[in-house]
Formats: structure tokens, C-alpha cells, sequence
């Protein structure tokens, strides 16, 4: 009997981290950055959601030595840029990190790109690029419905009564049949 009880709160014990988990997971993309003019470098970009902001992570090889390649989202793809929306800071030793003003979902409309120019004196010529991504997950709740565990201030709480819950019913399941 001890055995079945256990078991039973072990896995609503599992049930209750795993959603804990995710409800704290910060949610974040990489971009992949491809060769543009023979350059050479390449990389990613990691988009890390911080609210309101983004923060973007750029790690690149093949550049030279002593580069510092500026770096922006641009409007637009790697097909067709666009206007600079947010300067990031420039790629130095291969890195750079830069928190802009945008949501990691309003950037996610298909319609930005990340952009690593050769230099300050050659803005123009591109050594690197990528798009980032349409999102697949939607941005705003479902119109219809409710409930879930979709925000953090719910979901420890709903996922402990869960854990006592499926504890209570398999000792009562326990002594109905002893």
C-alpha cells in the first residue's frame, strides 16, 4: 500500500516541477547569422525575452582581428533590408550584447532582420545577416476560454493542489480496497 501511495505522490510531485519549471522559463530564439560578400563571418543571435525588452547575444567567427562590425535590427529581411529600427552594440572580439526596447514577440513578426556591417567607414557592405523569425505562438490569450496555467502567480499554486489531490485520491483508492 505504502508503495502505491508513493508512487502516486511521486508523480504529482513531477507534475508540480515540470510545471513550475515552465512557468519560469524565460523564453528565447537563436538567429542563425550567415556569410554575406565572402566574409567569412557567421554566427547566431540570441534573442532572450526581458519583459518589455530583448536582450541580443551576438557570437560570430571569421571575423577580423581587429573588428569591430557594427550591428542593428533592421525593417525588412536579409532579402530586402530596410531602415535601422534598433542599433545594437558593435561585434568586438566576436561578441556583442545589447538590450533594446522591443518585446522578444513584436520583434517576431517576420519583418526584422539582424545585420552586421564591415565597418563604420563601409556601413554598406554587409558580412553578415539573419532573419528572425515569424512566431508560430501566439501573443495575446485566446478570446474564448479561460483558465490554465498560463501565468506564473498560478501556476504553483494550482500545481501543488494537483500533487495533494492526486495523493488524497490514490490513499482513499488504497483503503477502499484493503
Amino acid at each position: 500500500m505504502f508503495r502505491h501511495i508513493l508512487a502516486s505522490f511521486s508523480m504529482a510531485a513531477t507534475l508540480t516541477l515540470t510545471v513550475a519549471g515552465s512557468a519560469f522559463a524565460a523564453t528565447s530564439i537563436t538567429v542563425p547569422l550567415g556569410t554575406q560578400n565572402n566574409s567569412g563571418v557567421s554566427g547566431t543571435a540570441t534573442l532572450t525575452e526581458m519583459g518589455n525588452q530583448t536582450q541580443v547575444v551576438i557570437h560570430v567567427t571569421g571575423e577580423p582581428s581587429s573588428g569591430s562590425e557594427p550591428a542593428h535590427i533592421h525593417i525588412g529581411t536579409c532579402a530586402n533590408l530596410g531602415a535601422v529600427k534598433y542599433p545594437l552594440a558593435n561585434v568586438v572580439n566576436g561578441t556583442s550584447t545589447t538590450v533594446v526596447n522591443a518585446s522578444l514577440p513584436s520583434l517576431m513578426t517576420g519583418n526584422f532582420a539582424i545585420n552586421l556591417h564591415k565597418s563604420a567607414a563601409q556601413i554598406r557592405v554587409y558580412v553578415a545577416c539573419g532573419d528572425i523569425p515569424r512566431s508560430i505562438i501566439p501573443t495575446a490569450a485566446p478570446t474564448t476560454g479561460a483558465g490554465g496555467l498560463a501565468t506564473t502567480q498560478s501556476a504553483l499554486p494550482l500545481a501543488g493542489a494537483l500533487a495533494l489531490g492526486l495523493g488524497a485520491v490514490a490513499l482513499q483508492r488504497r483503503r477502499s480496497e484493503a
